[in-house]
């Protein structure tokens, strides 16, 4: 994309980038992460202790409705009541054996990705982006994370957006249905591969992303049947997902679920902000998705999310940090279109 760039359309870039970094370093958070509930419980070991009541012998969504009711948790709307794909998992195989597939499908990713990268890049982008990607999932290594359903979610449509490409979008179709199983928010990811297989005339594809669109709207009807069936007149009912943070709250929350929370605030934000930079100078089908992906994304951010959404962010990674390993070529092509 940066190739094609006027001279003047460059320093116009570079002076947006400028002002934008600039921006984002002098950013001071306004809101600290909510990772627990207002009486000090968790979601992680609430979703711990809905699987313990499910090995029991409790069903899933009585065992989902009592425990967020008994510490203050709302169960309305239903969307408030997770779907019951990843606890069932954790209660047949275990959160060790979970976290280690967790880690699994996100060596995997890296080798797709480098595969999908090595035919339009050099070798070491390709081996950076494998790297790139791992660094953006990191956060898999953390005891209790794999109770996080957008760490699945993000793991797994980063697992769907290698496979997009060629007769292996049926893999495609299928990590990105298993992540829309465990959290219903990797739907946009969905409804955005459709598009994309409708406007590049692809038929069997844009079947395929629309059938599976329309079994998800079936599966989140029984899902709120069932929660309704469970939960009480008495249960608490969820504030609601308008808070409008603005365009901060994207770096503030991709800073606070990833490796980038170990920098200072006026490096970390900044440098989130030229992953971008760098998807814009990656292979072009991968950046017109990618794109438009973390821009639908970024808007729900922005709008939606409360400060106690932050692991939202979750969703978007590990593909974010790809954009760093194609950052150097984004770096060079600006210059040279600058030069004229």
């Amino acid at each position: 994309m940066l190739h094609s760039l006027s001279k003047t359309q460059a320093w116009l870039l570079i002076a947006l980038v400028a002002l934008a970094c600039i921006w984002a370093a002098r950013l001071v958070p306004r809101d600290t992460p909510a990772a627990v509930h207002a009486n000090g419980y968790s979601d992680v070991q609430l979703y711990h202790d809905i699987v313990d009541k499910m090995r029991g012998g409790t069903g899933y969504y009585r065992a989902a409705t009592s425990l967020q009711r008994a510490h203050g948790f709302p169960t309305s709307p239903f969307v408030t009541v997770r779907l019951p794909t990843l606890a069932v998992m954790a209660a047949t195989f275990g959160w060790a054996a979970l976290q280690a597939v967790l880690a699994v499908l996100l060596g995997l990713g890296a080798v797709l990705w480098y595969r999908e990268t090595k035919p339009s890049a050099t070798p070491i982008e390709a081996a950076a982006v494998a790297l790139a990607l791992i660094a953006g999932g990191a956060m898999v290594s953390q005891r209790d994370l794999a109770a996080v359903h957008e760490l699945w979610a993000g793991t797994l449509l980063a697992l769907a957006m290698a496979l997009r490409s060629g007769k292996r979008w049926p893999l495609a179709l299928a990590a990105a249905a298993l992540a829309l199983a465990i959290r219903e928010m990797a739907l946009p990811f969905v409804l955005l591969a459709c598009a994309f297989a409708v406007f590049e005339r692809r038929r069997n594809e844009a079947i395929g992303w629309a059938a599976l669109v329309v079994l998800f709207g079936l599966g989140m009807a029984l899902h709120a049947h069932a929660v309704h069936a469970a939960a009480l007149p008495t249960d608490l009912a969820s504030e609601g997902w308008h808070e409008h943070r603005g365009p901060s709250a994207v770096l503030f929350d991709l800073v606070d679920v990833s490796l980038l929370n170990r920098l200072i605030n006026p490096v970390a934000y900044p440098l989130t902000l030229l992953a971008l930079l760098g998807w814009s100078a990656a292979p072009l089908r991968q950046a017109r998705f990618a794109l438009v992906y973390f821009a639908g994304y970024a808007l729900m951010l922005a709008v939606f999310a409360r400060a106690q959404n932050f692991y939202w962010a979750s969703v978007l990674l590990p593909v974010w940090f790809v954009g760093f390993a194609f950052l150097p070529r984004g770096l060079k092509a600006l210059f040279k279109a600058a030069q004229g």
